[in-house]
């Protein structure tokens, strides 16, 4: 009777064991997630709009040579300042600014003697000239040259902020419409359906100047003929990418 009393004990202290074992068990969990990733469709197109320049800034150099530094010095501010008179009663310049200024010994080498030796000093004095009239670029150019610009080292045509926006949205709008068309295409082609727009991605637009070299105006202001200067249209461009989920 006792060893019966004994054995059933025995069977209760297991099974309390047993169950506080159970209740410390971290239980597995699997979790399914309703949000599986979706198949789509992924594609891009370019989109470009064009329009011609409302900006140019227009450099030039006015570079004076003197024996003496101070001498160049005074030459060079003498011209400039006639030159920025001669700009601006032109009525077709906005601004006229500096763009570098540098002072420096004019040297030359004796081949016979191995010797260098300063023959006097020249100072350089870049302007530039920034105006909204295009078909007065010309005119500037030969007023710039018979005015004292001893060079014309370049012209760049831009775009205004507002003007470059406004074409930044229709690039971005062509780029839409043509990333939309190819994505149909595709479908058709794929034997797939179209479903939601998952995603729209786009790179900024941006216009490439036109710059005009040097070469072009070596000439400007040395004969009666007056300069012509045609820049062209400036583009915009502008890069669109959709995601569409398909099925």
């Amino acid at each position: 009777m006792e060893k019966a009393n004994f054995i059933s004990m025995i069977l209760v202290l297991v099974l309390a064991l047993g169950l506080v074992a159970v209740a410390f068990v971290k239980p597995q969990v699997i979790t399914v997630s309703p949000n599986a990733e979706k198949d789509t469709l992924d594609v891009s197109a370019d989109g470009s709009a064009s329009a011609d320049p409302d900006i140019a800034d227009i450099f030039v150099t006015v570079e004076t040579r003197s024996d003496t530094a101070a001498k160049a010095q005074d030459q060079n501010a003498a011209t400039v300042s006639s030159l920025r008179m001669a700009l601006q009663g032109s009525g077709l310049v906005k601004e006229v600014t500096t763009n570098s200024y540098n002072i420096y010994p004019d040297i030359s080498y004796d081949p016979e003697t191995g010797m260098s030796f300063v023959n006097g000093y020249i100072v350089s004095h870049s302007l530039k000239i920034n105006t909204q009239s295009m078909t007065g670029v010309g005119k500037i150019l030969d007023v710039a040259v018979a005015n004292g610009a001893s060079t014309v080292d370049y012209v760049s045509f831009s775009l205004s902020d507002a003007k470059a926006e406004s074409l930044k949205q229709q690039a971005l709008a062509s780029a839409a419409s043509k990333a939309r068309d190819k994505a149909k295409n595709l479908a058709i082609a794929s034997g797939v359906t179209l479903g939601k727009t998952l995603k729209v991605s786009e790179s900024s637009g941006f216009q490439t100047p036109i710059y005009y070299g040097a070469e072009r105006y070596a000439m400007a202001g040395a004969s009666a003929t007056p300069t012509q200067v045609v820049p062209g249209e400036i583009e915009v461009t502008a890069t669109v990418a959709i995601s569409y989920e398909i099925g």
